[in-house]
């Protein structure tokens, strides 16, 4: 190999100072005028990659996009520094860019600071005041109660009921859907699909044929539908669907899949917890929020499940009285309670002892009459009580290792004369 002359030495020098020397400065990243916010933002359990717990929210809409870039922030009486985290931009919105960090009522006194990354360019920017409505940040806001699914015209476009609970008015509401079957995006969570403010009055919304995004609901795929309660900055019009003007919000989260089968109506859906253990034969817990349930009625619930699953009542809540549950495989189940074992048939309507009982589980349910694990439909059970009162408890699914060689095709899920529908099954596959 013959040796270098001095010229392109020279030159090969240059070329690698060139490379190496870092810029003079870093360019400011611009943001989207009248779109940088903080609020605080109670959160609900989900499955959806958004932590549970009670936080401030912050960040802002990033001109040309916020692929790339990262947010953190710093409260400047203390030095308090919230570390940077990616920004997420979303299918309804790409130029969207949010991080947060834990609600502390001695950090409202002074604006923060945001801090804007994207490799070599930077920018940092005073947050909005958060001592506003009379400081009403210092108090959560509630999650909405009884909230159901009826079918609509289409499987498409199902219909969604709500309460609010009786002690605060909103200022506006906001609906979302989270397509829980799609990729996650790279800060953890699941994308957003269809985002829209309604009334603040309202207690029903029906989805429509078309999403904000574009598209439709697929039958059979897995949804989230988040609801956030929200009081405005100044109680002002919330027409605009815009952050900057949420001065606090509660945010839950209510799985679901819209399904071409008839069923009841008002099917009751639960919030679902994250899986804390995907190696046990325990699934994530399937809580519930029902105001008025009793004697005279028939509470239909919305649960996942596996092989069988657990029912369990919430503190304060009466008793169950009765389980009527749907046709899945051989339509045989065994519903145990106490260390009594009873032999029950889909479609019949079975009786607790008098006085009722606080937990039973069912089991019998074939590994055969699975349907895709991807696809979370629902097992719908019809519950009465012993008497009047709500509902708080909890469901929790009991799952099965199937080897991927034997997964059957899916089932066909029947009817049940009653009236409604067994709309899933699914179990537990390990990768």
């Amino acid at each position: 190999m013959g040796r270098l002359t001095r010229q392109t030495s020279t030159v090969l020098t240059f070329i690698a100072l060139f490379v190496a020397a870092p810029p003079v400065s870093a360019l400011p990243i611009t943001l989207v005028p009248n779109t940088l916010n903080m609020f605080r933002d109670t959160r609900g359990i989900n499955d959806v990659g958004i932590g549970q717990g009670d936080v401030f929210q912050y960040g802002a809409n990033i001109q040309g996009g916020s692929l790339g870039s990262t947010l953190g922030a710093v409260y400047p009486p203390s030095g308090f520094t919230d570390p940077q985290a990616v920004c997420a931009p979303l299918t309804v919105s790409p130029s969207f860019c949010a991080n947060s960090t834990g609600f502390n009522a001695g950090r409202i006194a002074s604006p923060w600071t945001f801090q804007f990354r994207n490799g070599a360019d930077a920018l940092d920017v005073s947050g909005p005041a958060l001592t506003t409505n009379s400081n009403a940040i210092l108090n959560p806001v509630p999650f909405p109660v009884s909230v159901t699914i009826t079918q609509g015209a289409t499987a498409a476009t199902p219909i969604i009921s709500w309460l609010i609970p009786i002690n605060f008015t909103p200022d506006a509401f906001r609906v979302q859907i989270f397509d829980r079957s799609a990729p996650t995006l790279p800060n953890g969570t699941k994308d957003i699909i269809h985002s829209v403010a309604v009334d603040p009055s309202a207690t029903s919304y029906t989805i429509p044929a078309i999403l904000s995004a574009g598209g439709s609901l697929v039958a059979n795929n897995n949804y989230s539908i988040n609801f956030q309660v929200i009081e405005t900055r100044n109680n002002v019009s919330f027409a605009s669907n815009n952050n900057a003007l949420i001065l606090r919000r509660s945010n839950s989260f209510f799985a679901f899949t819209p399904n071409n089968a008839s069923g009841p109506p008002n099917v009751n859906l639960p919030q679902v917890a994250p899986d804390t253990n995907p190696n046990d034969n325990l699934g994530p817990v399937y809580i519930f929020s029902i105001v008025s349930v009793g004697p005279n009625s028939v509470t239909f619930i919305d649960p996942f499940v596996a092989i069988g699953y657990d029912y369990a009542i919430g503190q304060g809540d009466p008793n169950f009285a009765s389980v009527l549950l749907p046709e899945v495989g051989n339509d045989v189940y065994d519903v145990i309670f106490g260390n009594t074992l009873n032999t029950v048939l889909a479609g019949q309507q079975f009786f607790f002892p008098q006085g009722g009982v606080s937990a039973f589980s069912v089991r019998g349910i074939e590994v055969s009459a699975a349907l895709d694990p991807d696809n979370v439909l629902a097992f719908i059970t019809g519950l009465t009580f012993v008497s009047e009162g709500s509902f708080t408890g909890t469901m929790t699914p009991i799952v099965q290792f199937v080897p991927e060689a034997t997964v059957p095709a899916p089932a066909t899920i029947l009817l049940l004369g009653a009236g409604f529908a067994a709309l899933a099954f699914r179990y537990r596959r390990r990768d």
